[in-house]
């Protein structure tokens, strides 16, 4: 496969990128503003904007058969216009660039099984893609796929490791109904093996997928106090009920937007943390072939080992 894979600066753009040279594709990574922590020395990387795109990856995506559409705007807080800008607007503009001869456009989405507030835009601007994406197929027969990876985990992970491994060493965390909602593991290894399967499969098209680890068994209390205990760290004891998390992730919303306060819990943080809510994998395991090779415990004992090569567990 010739690939473009954009947000290939960011955790999971980044892996996708590696694990696509090292099986001998051929790959164009985007870059917006910041380079990679590591490139691959076989992969092309190209500077533009999915958001205002110029000649560069104009002419990418006239190149390639296949585009791996990693690039969003992350957050469970920020401005509307940014959301929709680049989530919604830059996943236009690359179908709108790609060629008629495109073999396949996977998109990295989002399990939405959070409850929607007003200030979600993540999730509000992801389904208004998916959306377009599926209804360019029904009208056009534009060859998407979309991806909807649970909480993605592994070496280097910014979300689900590197940040919390940092709120637990200054005991700026606290758990939320004694941190008894399901962790939805999904270690990267895991979800590089369906992205590349959604675009070699046949009869994945236009079709939505969830992707997790398949295991419901650990919650977020473990999760948080396992890596806690990777950082020589004490158990966490801080906990909030989802009442009052939820006041507090209000109350710091309406800061944030009079005063600019970064909130240190939203509603939508909330919403994950206390999800009860199983995501069946059976559409990916019969689509995608999918098969989950990596365990939490395995998962969990690469983290350890990224954290020590690093120096995170040190004070």
């Amino acid at each position: 496969m010739k690939c473009l894979v954009t947000g290939s600066s960011g955790f999971i753009g980044n892996a996708l990128v590696h694990r696509l040279c090292n099986e001998t594709h051929q790959v164009i990574g985007l870059i917006h503003k910041h380079a990679p922590p590591k490139k691959h020395p076989k992969a092309t990387y190209i500077t533009d904007d999915i958001v205002h795109p110029k000649e560069k990856l104009k002419k990418a995506c006239k190149t390639v058969d296949v585009v791996f559409h990693c690039a969003a705007f992350v957050k469970d807080y920020g401005p509307k216009k940014l959301f929709y800008e680049i989530n919604v607007d830059g996943t236009k503009n690359l179908v709108k660039l790609c060629n008629q001869s495109i073999n396949r456009f996977v998109f990295l989405s989002h399990i939405p099984y959070e409850k929607v507030t007003a200030s979600n835009y993540y999730n509000k601007t992801k389904t208004i893609a998916e959306t377009y994406l599926h209804e360019q197929y029904k009208k056009n027969g534009f060859p998407e796929v979309v991806i909807r990876p649970g909480n993605v985990y592994g070496p280097g992970a910014t979300t689900w490791v590197v940040r919390p491994v940092q709120s637990i060493k200054k005991d700026r965390i606290a758990l939320i109904d004694h941190g008894s909602g399901i962790f939805l593991h999904t270690y990267i290894d895991n979800l590089l093996d369906a992205l590349i399967a959604a675009a070699e499969k046949d009869d994945v098209v236009g079709k939505s997928i969830e992707v997790t680890d398949g295991d419901y068994s650990v919650t977020w209390g473990e999760y948080l106090n396992e890596l806690a205990k990777m950082i020589d760290e004490d158990p966490i004891k801080k906990n909030l009920s989802k009442s009052t998390a939820l006041f507090i992730g209000k109350i710091m919303m309406v800061l944030h937007k009079i005063f600019g306060i970064n909130p240190w819990v939203t509603p939508q943080a909330v919403e994950t943390f206390t999800n009860t809510k199983k995501v069946s994998i059976d559409k990916a395991r019969k689509i995608l072939d999918y098969s989950p090779k990596i365990t939490y415990e395995d998962g969990m004992k690469q983290v350890k080992e990224w954290l020590e090569k690093t120096n995170l567990t040190e004070s």
